[in-house]
């Protein structure tokens, strides 16, 4: 088992039961940036939090409760703090320091629990835990108090308008819900709706030096919480009542002093339990070639891409020769995917899947399969699962979950253990956040929790400073599938299954697969559009999808972003840079000195720009009697340079509007 415990101390006290009326905590942060205030008064209890001398987070309530008024009581108080380092399987670090100080208040009464509260380096967290005798359900916990009172002079805040969209940035001292407040937030909602319960991450520019992010982690028994907003307050919305055991999730807070600070963070993992998988080995993310937005596509000799045994075998040849390690076949390879006769075990008479996977293992390319929520459902799992091990099947991709409840989610979380049970990996597409769970069970790859590229015929696209803000929001919560690289952005569209234009130039395309955090890098395009522009996939080939270490060198949000991650010795950036574009460096003062290092550029070309020609989409199209055709525009063009350079250089770095910059750094032996 490679999840490794380097290091543990772990110091507890408990106190005798607190009998004053009134009672102040202190809880600090081990590095003691981060100071929390714990008040216990008038039997309620509130916290406040101060990071770096200013406070950020005024009294604001915590506990579970019958209603409002009712009456908490402690009867006990304890503190305990912990310093442990593990190891991840996969991510975007390798080593994580689970480092925290810890305060738990026993109450009694009608509303007995205990609220835990931590304070880490890079924020806190909270949740409650009621006694073994009590169920959540009870009236005297439907009511949660827990809140989240920030301190800004002008906060400005990013949020999901549903489990696929970022909001505009929002100035919160002029937020208003939108009229339609009672109406279900719908996936494909345009930008400017405000909704009356917001999905979380929930993120907040409180000044220039104070950053947060409201979240939750380990969400297991329950449905995921969304927040209201009141002035400058937020109010945690979760269903306690549904909870199946006797524990919250963690409510989160990530506090930092740049943005950058928010994606570096390890808050939501470390709140996870430990990996529950004894034999990792099998775990391997990856990239891989998907056929759902290839259908219709000719290759250079006239083939058609589709849904053919030959179609998958080309992919294979493409993948085994650059570096691509899976190949995916998406939905209905088994036959209607709604229809509850179609089932998994079998196969289409084009779609040999026997075939295919054998072919695949003389080339070292494994098979992902696409499998619906009713066969998953509908058929034995094991009976299942046995069929893709025989077959030599590396994951599922698990569709239309159709919900965040507690019955949704544990019904995925059954079938990701049973996924372990046979060593499948899995995705899951579909509405719920990741909320570190991939610890526990890191055979979870990816989340669809993001505007997964083309994905809606409707939906509205990410605009190129949009699409920075969701490296703030979605990308916050955890490993997510945004399905980025598609390279021939002049003529997709006349493909079947892509419904509308990407405003982004190729080099943004190739960025995105670097700087969206996941664990299976979904490619939409097909194999002869990438070997058109070899010399630009070469960045992709060579990504590892896992990764030692991560840092966010220049950041602001919907306006640009500089990240690198380290695998080995070696180091892949990549910036985005909103309409505007950018002209910025970078210093290679990360590097190790004495190195001489071989560094690749890939560059905007001069004039490329992320614009197309027409209607956005093709209902839009549609409704003014227009054909979405394809046009040259200027958002394929790059170029592609080596250099050389050492530690403490500076990079120029010049970006296009809507555009991107990458970089491949390695030590020139190699």
């Amino acid at each position: 088992m490679s999840h490794k415990i380097i290091l543990l101390c772990f110091l507890f006290v408990s106190l005798a039961a607190c009998k004053s009326p009134i009672n102040n905590f202190d809880l600090n942060s081990p590095d003691g940036k981060i100071k929390v205030k714990v008040l216990c008064d008038n039997q309620n209890v509130s916290y406040s939090v101060h990071f770096n001398g200013e406070e950020i987070i005024g009294s604001s309530s915590l506990g579970l409760k019958t209603d409002s008024l009712t009456s908490l009581e402690i009867i006990d108080f304890s503190r305990s703090s912990a310093d442990k380092v593990w190891e991840s399987v996969w991510g975007i670090q390798k080593i994580h320091h689970n480092t925290y100080n810890e305060i738990q208040l026993k109450l009694g009464g009608v509303s007995a629990q205990t609220i835990i509260l931590r304070a880490y380096n890079d924020g806190i967290a909270f949740r409650y835990k009621i006694p073994e005798t009590r169920k959540f359900s009870e009236q005297t916990y439907l009511h949660e108090a827990s809140r989240i009172s920030f301190i800004s002079e002008r906060p400005i805040a990013w949020f999901p308008l549903s489990h696929t969209l970022v909001s505009e940035p929002v100035d919160v001292n002029a937020w208003l819900p939108s009229k339609k407040r009672d109406e279900k937030v719908n996936k494909n909602t345009r930008y400017s709706f405000k909704p009356s319960v917001i999905k979380t991450p929930f993120t907040i520019k409180l000044s220039d030096k104070a950053y947060i992010s409201v979240h939750e982690a380990a969400v297991v028994h329950s449905d995921d919480a969304g927040l209201s907003l009141t002035k400058n307050t937020l109010r945690f919305m979760g269903n306690n009542a549904t909870a199946g055991g006797f524990i919250t999730p963690w409510r989160t807070i990530a506090i930092a002093d740049r943005p950058g600070g928010l994606i570096e963070s390890s808050l939501i993992v470390n709140l996870n339990e430990p990996s529950e998988i004894k034999d990792e080995t099998w775990i391997r993310p990856g990239k891989t070639m998907w056929d759902w937005r290839i259908h219709g596509a000719h290759a250079d000799d006239g083939f058609e891409y589709g849904m053919t045994t030959e179609s998958y075998l080309r992919y294979i040849d493409f993948a085994a020769e650059n570096g691509i390690e899976y190949v995916m076949v998406d939905a209905e390879w088994y036959g209607p995917e709604r229809n509850p006769k179609s089932d998994p075990k079998t196969h289409l008479p084009q779609i040999d899947i026997p075939k295919i996977c054998a072919y695949g293992k003389t080339k070292g390319v494994p098979l992902w399969l696409y499998v619906n929520t009713k066969a998953l459902a509908d058929y034995d799992l094991d009976e299942t699962f046995k069929r893709y091990q025989e077959w030599g099947v590396a994951g599922i991709k698990h569709g239309f979950l159709s919900g965040a409840s507690r019955k949704h989610i544990e019904f995925s979380h059954h079938v990701v253990k049973k996924c372990a049970e046979y060593q499948l990996m899995y995705v899951l597409h579909e509405p719920y956040k990741p909320s570190g769970y991939s610890r526990t069970y890191p055979n979870i790859l990816s989340y669809e929790y993001v505007n997964s590229m083309l994905d809606g015929p409707g939906r509205p696209s990410a605009t190129p400073g949009r699409l920075i803000s969701l490296l703030f929001v979605h990308a916050l919560a955890g490993p997510v599938d945004r399905s980025c690289g598609m390279f021939d952005l002049d003529e997709f569209i006349s493909r079947e299954k892509c419904h509308r234009q990407l405003p982004s130039t190729v080099v943004s395309q190739t960025a995105q697969c670097l700087l969206f955090p996941s664990g299976l890098l979904t490619l939409p395009d097909h194999p002869d559009a990438y070997k058109r522009k070899a010399d630009l996939f070469e960045f992709i080939s060579r990504l590892p999808m896992n990764w030692d270490e991560t840092k966010v060198f220049e950041a602001e949000i919907g306006r640009f972003i500089t990240l690198g991650r380290r695998s080995g010795d070696q180091w892949f950036v990549g910036a985005l840079a909103d309409e505007q574009g950018r002209k910025s460096s970078l210093v290679l003062d990360f590097l190790e000195a004495g190195v001489k290092y071989d560094l690749t550029l890939y560059e905007d070309g001069e004039n490329a720009h992320y614009e197309f020609f027409g209607p956005e989409n093709k209902s839009e199209a549609k409704a003014l009697n227009l054909e979405l055709k394809p046009h040259k525009t200027r958002r394929e063009l790059y170029q592609v340079r080596r250099i050389s350079a050492k530690k403490g250089d500076i990079i120029p770095i010049s970006i296009a509007p809507g555009g991107g910059h990458c970089m491949w750094i390695r030590p020139t032996h190699e």
